[in-house]
């Protein structure tokens, strides 16, 4: 029996960890000034940043079934293979639902479906932890068990410059209170019950990023399994935060440029911070 994992594009994992483990990443999709793109196949994320600084307007969208049919029936020759889908929150996107739709269509009973209720590395960390358990010979059952479990242990914290391209995407979630405030803030966006919420409402961008430091350090002083720093345009400002967390900690930590689709909705300055707590 073999098991295979399926992710979607916004997992953003580091580079060539889906080619040594395995891993089909269906691309999510982006449509820019009109033409439609493939997150990574038709286009990369600094192009993208370069166009969207320029003004280019974007929409983004999840892939159909036919992306996921023929992975499908690819990884299932076997009677005994079986497929473990990971996915963007099932609130943020449809991707599930063309995932779902792709079962139907080849009527394979061997395709689990799992939805991380995240995005980003939030997600890339739980297709990790999958592929660990996977290689340790767990069955699909206690993979989805322990990302059950693993799931209220995951934290993901953006700051952003502006709440346009949120406001603009329609992907606000429950961040809409202060999107139409008349404070100016800068608030730092978290993801609760699979949706973008505020975690806190700092007034200027230096007080927002001294607060995602003292979030780091309470984390540390936690514990720490997965820690990744995400950006977008800006590669520089993560950087610094990756470096201070490794010379404190002397752990690794993932450095993650934000893809076109979760950037086209957040914006090329953006600031991510993804943390998984190590269990009690």
């Amino acid at each position: 029996m073999s098991i295979r994992i399926v992710t979607d594009s916004t997992s953003y994992l580091p580079a060539g960890y889906a080619e040594r483990h395995g891993i089909d990443v269906v691309p999510l999709r982006i449509t820019i000034d009109g033409v439609l793109y493939r997150e990574f196949v038709d286009i990369a994320s600094d192009e993208f940043y370069a166009r969207q600084k320029s003004g280019a307007k974007a929409v983004t969208s999840q892939p159909g079934p036919e992306e996921f049919v023929g992975i499908y029936k690819r990884l299932s020759q076997s009677p005994k293979d079986e497929v473990l889908n990971i996915h963007v929150s099932s609130a943020m996107s449809g991707t599930l639902n063309s995932a779902n739709a792709a079962i139907a269509m080849t009527g394979l009973e061997c395709v689990t479906l799992y939805d991380s209720r995240t995005t980003g590395l939030g997600l890339g960390f739980m297709v990790m932890e999958a592929v660990r358990l996977v290689e340790t010979g767990a069955t699909v059952p206690e993979i989805v068990a322990a990302l059950d479990a693993m799931r209220s242990r995951v934290h993901v914290y953006f700051l952003l410059d502006t709440l346009d391209y949120l406001v603009a995407g329609a992907r606000i979630g429950k961040a809409a209170g202060v999107a139409g405030g008349i404070l100016q803030i800068k608030p730092i966006l978290t993801i609760r019950d699979g949706v973008i919420d505020v975690y806190d409402r700092p007034r200027t961008m230096r007080v927002a990023r001294e607060r995602i430091r003292a979030i780091i350090d309470q984390a540390v002083e936690h514990g720490v399994e997965y820690m990744g720093f995400h950006y977008a345009g800006n590669r520089d400002e993560a950087e610094v935060l990756r470096q201070e967390y490794e010379r404190r900690t002397s752990a690794p930590a993932i450095l993650s440029q934000l893809g076109p689709v979760v950037g086209g909705n957040t914006g090329p300055e953006t600031l991510g911070v993804v943390i998984v707590d190590k269990a009690d």
